[in-house]
């Protein structure tokens, strides 16, 4: 079976791609890989989601790696990627692999690599690694052994994570308003750990969907609109005043207000990055990906701090925030990163940092956001993700590349090409199509000023993708 590599790793569906016997392959390769940079002796640490047979794909992948001479630190209950992503620097790893698909549908599953920076590994690490696949012959042992030789060791570090997430943070004073909090863990690995971290923040907590489910309750755990209703009815049924998600990893964060409103990524970053540099006052470059909002340019300039713009994927903005001061990076899924934190995408961390802008600004979530709009002016922000057959998708994008007039009514200013195919129109606006690296799917992003105009912008992308209607003018 063929194994793909993406942004982070390799993901496939269970029992298809996905498999012990592919598992082990490319353990061995990781094992391969560490002999020749000549870090193997630092060891790698492995943590696991709720996924079906993740904790039996995790003990396959510490057995390669024991079996190759690496000791394993192999957490021992299910744990959220940005736990796993501490541990490999408070232990001092040569690096981690988490079993996990994200935030992708129950029937996939997979490996995401982390550098000993806390980080996503480089683009060039998975390139090295992925030409060694198949080239060594796989080397296994009996966890029982291994576990006698400490060759894995069983490692619990929940401890030292709070203590890190409470290194920038105190408990909220008793005196202030006590906000209520629904915490949606969407089933996944993320769990009672977001929950415990609020109430120990000050919050008052309503859990929900916290019990692990191979199956998300039969719903995609990406905490999007059409993924939270669960969260929004909790939300209104208690009288809370937001509710909070993460999703199947715990590295990703969505949000709905008091209304039951859904708040969108876009906006969470925007409002985080806002808090940093006007409440907390803290300086550095802000890191975006090429389909994320232009709310946060300008939120940038405001506060007179550089930005940058990335291909998609956090990888490429972990790169950044090892070479240039960087304050932030965000994408427009719901991963943030702080760099004072660690260099890596925290749902959980970045949850505490969004009640704590509440709190200080002594607003309501939809009046932090009313807020930001005033500051800097509407805006309106939509993604779709289409059905599309591979061959169909690869002649869209050919056809894209070339300039049209127009768009949807739309002046094209300029066709960008960074990741993707993005048209930047007349009034601000612009329209981002991109194929989904995992999925038979064609990504389509779209902002505007109003959001009629970003409808109009996701119908006409609809028609030319789902019926092969011409929408472009004037080649």
């Amino acid at each position: 079976m063929e194994i793909r590599f993406g942004t982070e790793g390799w993901r496939g569906q269970i029992a298809d791609t996905f498999t012990i016997s592919n598992a082990r392959l490319v353990c061995q390769a990781i094992a391969d890989e560490l002999h020749a940079r000549q870090t193997a002796e630092l060891g790698m640490v492995i943590g696991y989601d709720t996924r079906f047979l993740s904790d039996k794909f995790a003990r396959e992948c510490a057995q390669v790696l024991a079996a190759n001479g690496i000791a394993v630190y192999l957490l021992d209950t299910v744990t959220p990627t940005p736990l796993l992503s501490f541990a490999v620097r408070y232990l001092g790893a040569a690096g981690g692999l988490m079993v996990t698909a994200s935030h992708n549908p129950a029937e996939w599953n997979g490996l995401k690599w982390k550098g000993p920076h806390a980080g996503p590994v480089k683009e060039s690490d998975i390139v090295q690694m992925a030409a060694r696949v198949g080239k060594s012959a796989v080397q296994s042992m009996s966890f029982d052994s291994a576990r006698r030789a400490r060759l894995i060791r069983l490692t619990n570090l929940d401890e030292p994570y709070f203590s890190q997430l409470f290194r920038f943070l105190a408990p909220f004073n008793s005196k202030k308003r006590k906000i209520h909090v629904v915490v949606d863990a969407m089933h996944g690995a993320a769990g009672n750990y977001f929950a415990r971290a609020l109430e120990e923040l000050g919050c008052q907590v309503t859990p929900l969907r916290t019990k692990p489910d191979p199956t998300f309750g039969g719903v995609n755990p990406e905490p999007i609109k059409q993924n939270l209703v669960l969260l929004k009815e909790k939300v209104l049924e208690v009288h809370a005043d937001l509710g909070l998600a993460t999703d199947g990893d715990g590295d990703r964060l969505g949000a709905v207000d008091a209304r039951g409103t859904f708040v969108s990524p876009q906006i969470l970053f925007t409002l985080l990055t806002l808090h940093l540099l006007r409440e907390r006052q803290w300086s550095g470059a802000v890191v975006r990906t090429f389909s994320t909002t232009q709310m946060i340019d300008k939120v940038a300039r405001l506060h007179g701090v550089a930005l940058r713009e990335v291909p998609i994927g956090f990888k490429y903005i972990c790169d950044l925030m090892q070479t240039e001061d960087v304050l932030l990076g965000g994408e427009e899924s719901g991963g943030i990163g702080i760099v004072r934190h660690m260099p890596e995408r925290d749902g959980i961390f970045s949850g505490m940092l969004l009640l704590e802008h509440l709190l200080t600004s002594d607003q309501k979530l939809s009046e932090a956001v009313e807020s930001l709009m005033v500051l800097i002016g509407p805006h309106a922000y939509e993604r779709v993700d289409l059905p599309v057959a591979a061959k169909k998708k690869e002649q869209l994008l050919k056809s894209l590349r070339t300039k049209p007039r127009t768009f949807a009514g739309f002046a094209v200013k300029e066709v960008q090409t960074l990741d993707g195919i993005k048209y930047r129109l007349s009034g601000g606006g612009w329209i981002l199509f991109r194929p989904s690296g995992t999925e038979p799917l064609l990504r389509v992003y779209a902002e505007a000023q109003d959001q009629a105009d970003v409808k109009k912008l996701i119908e006409a992308a609809r028609l030319l993708i789902e019926q092969g209607k011409a929408v472009l003018k004037d080649r």
